[in-house]
């Protein structure tokens, strides 16, 4: 009879702890939800490419300039799901239920989130200041259809993929090289190798969106070449990031071999349809998880 009773109370025990482990998952993705549709999770990103940005350089970071890099990709973010809402129909459903009624709050809070963007620059290093309305005119040429009867960049292979890569690149480099008063070899090296990691990752979310995609006649990559040509596609991208890295010495340079790993792993998990919060969690957080990886192996001193 004591036997049993143990069995039961390891049974109870057991199902209990299982049940709160699934309520910590559901809040957990709840949270998460509300980070990726508002567009703060990528916002962070912003902040933590500025900040690796900085790294690289050999700059110690500044936190208004990466605070300042936030406030812009928050802002554009926010301002492109108001314009790509026919697609999120379908490739991101719960987007449409986080914008119902909130047009003019989210175009408020976006165009002041820009305006503090551009006040933190415009305090300390004004030379920055055209630097940092990069984002907002690349999505003006990436989303909006400018002249009549052309089509949107958006709407052009590969087109897209470019602007958007480029425009983060820049601003994620360019800022930290005003603060740092350098405009070298190394900095285009390092923009070059930042703009190929957001080609990689921006073709992962034309592979999450190929269903959206089709409906809507817009033609990507993985639409124009079918998955698995993608995936060898990005493979080789990110392996003609190898010789960058090993041009450049010291924590930067591990950063870049570390990152380039890692983008190994992510490609091939992503280059068919996964979960649309996987993919920004594990896509778009390989910044944070690059950032957070430098301050633990400094703290601990292993660099």
């Amino acid at each position: 009879m004591f036997k049993y009773t143990l069995l039961d109370n390891k049974e109870k025990f057991k199902a209990v702890f299982v049940d709160e482990v699934e309520n910590l998952i559901k809040i957990f993705k709840r949270v998460f939800l509300f980070l990726s549709i508002s567009s703060l999770y990528i916002g962070g990103t912003g902040f933590c490419m500025a900040f690796a940005g900085f790294i690289l350089l050999g700059v110690i970071p500044d936190l208004h300039a990466c605070f300042a890099v936030f406030f812009t990709v928050f802002s554009v973010y926010s301002l492109n799901k108001l314009t790509d809402r026919k697609e999120d129909a379908i490739n991101f459903p719960e987007r449409l239920g986080f914008l119902a009624g909130r047009t003019r709050l989210i175009l408020v809070y976006s165009l002041g989130a820009y305006a503090l963007a551009v006040l933190l620059i415009a305090l300390e290093k004004p030379v920055a200041i055209p630097v940092i309305f990069i984002p907002l005119i690349a999505n003006a040429l990436y989303s909006s259809r400018l002249i009549p009867g052309l089509p949107r960049l958006k709407d052009i292979p590969f087109m897209k993929n470019l602007v958007v890569a480029f425009s983060w690149a820049l601003v994620c480099v360019l800022i930290p090289a005003a603060y740092s008063k350098r405009l070298d070899a190394k900095v285009l090296l390092i923009i070059l190798f930042m703009a190929l990691k957001s080609i990689i990752n921006t073709v992962l979310y034309d592979v999450r969106d190929v269903a959206g995609d089709k409906k809507n006649g817009i033609i990507t990559v993985p639409i124009l070449l079918g998955l698995e040509k993608t995936s060898l596609i990005l493979l080789a991208v990110n392996s003609s990031l190898l010789p960058l890295a090993i041009l450049t010495k010291g924590i930067a340079g591990q950063l870049m071999v570390g990152m380039i790993a890692y983008g190994y792993i992510y490609i091939l998990y992503f280059s068919k349809k996964k979960n649309p919060f996987s993919l920004d969690l594990f896509v778009d957080g390989e910044w944070m998880l690059a950032c957070l990886s430098i301050m633990i192996i400094s703290r601990t001193g292993l660099i």
